[in-house]
């Protein structure tokens, strides 16, 4: 797919680095504004976004995917640690990385039963990776954009419209639509606004220093870990 847009994989990734502040924030702090968390909508769309470009443009898959595996259990152990040592009710349910690394693995199960045609091996595999992914933070939502993003990703309008229609019909909530619902409590939805970022992007990876390559790594879990300890530290005054 010929891409046209103007910002890289690494700009994309430090908007949605600044969005996914404001949502954790609001996660934490109830009295933040509410448009803190419209704009964190679309922060996970544009991460498995990424995920999947990154899936088609590393040089090691395995290595790319051992990497956010890798980062999963750092966040894993790194919160059981904090959340131990400063106890709240809410703890630390956050482990996006977990998602992310499941979506690659099954990219590339889908990738290996193309290459070697040992459907009957691959599709089970596929199956449960997709199963798994549902018990992890992105549940159904990830694995419905590692799936559109992955099988649409060579027709941009095409892998648009399918990830506008499948994120209404997921987030389409239960019983009597109000505005109050569908603004206050149910906002899921404006995942859908994170499109536009589909076609901002240009095809290139950006700045390509290490602290680029890794900062993600970094910054995902230190923001939620520094969040947490100002909810403990202001929760227990």
């Amino acid at each position: 797919m010929n891409r046209q847009g103007v910002l890289s994989g690494f700009d994309l990734k430090l908007i949605a680095a600044v969005l996914m502040l404001l949502d954790h924030i609001l996660q934490y702090f109830p009295h933040a504004p509410l448009w803190f968390g419209y704009l964190g909508r679309t922060v996970a769309p544009v991460f498995f976004f990424l995920a999947v470009e990154g899936f088609f443009h590393t040089r090691s898959r395995p290595r790319y995917m051992a990497q956010l595996f890798g980062g999963a259990l750092a966040m894993y152990v790194g919160s059981r640690i904090l959340t131990h040592l400063l106890p709240t009710a809410m703890g630390i349910p956050n482990n996006i990385l977990l998602s992310l690394g499941l979506g690659v693995a099954l990219m590339s199960t889908l990738e290996w039963t193309k290459d070697t045609g040992r459907y009957w091996t691959g599709i089970p595999i596929a199956l449960a990776i997709g199963a798994v992914s549902l018990a992890t933070e992105a549940s159904l939502y990830g694995l419905a954009m590692i799936l559109i993003f992955y099988f649409f990703r060579g027709d941009a309008m095409a892998m648009a419209a399918m990830y506008i229609l499948a994120s209404v019909v997921i987030s389409w909530p239960a019983g009597a639509l109000t505005e109050a619902r569908i603004l206050l409590f149910d906002y899921q939805w404006m995942m859908i606004f994170a499109t536009p970022f589909f076609f901002l992007y240009n095809g290139k990876r950006g700045l390509g220093s290490e602290l680029a390559k890794w900062f993600f790594y970094i910054f995902y879990p230190a923001h939620i870990w520094i969040i947490y300890i100002i909810y403990y530290l202001t929760s227990s005054a």
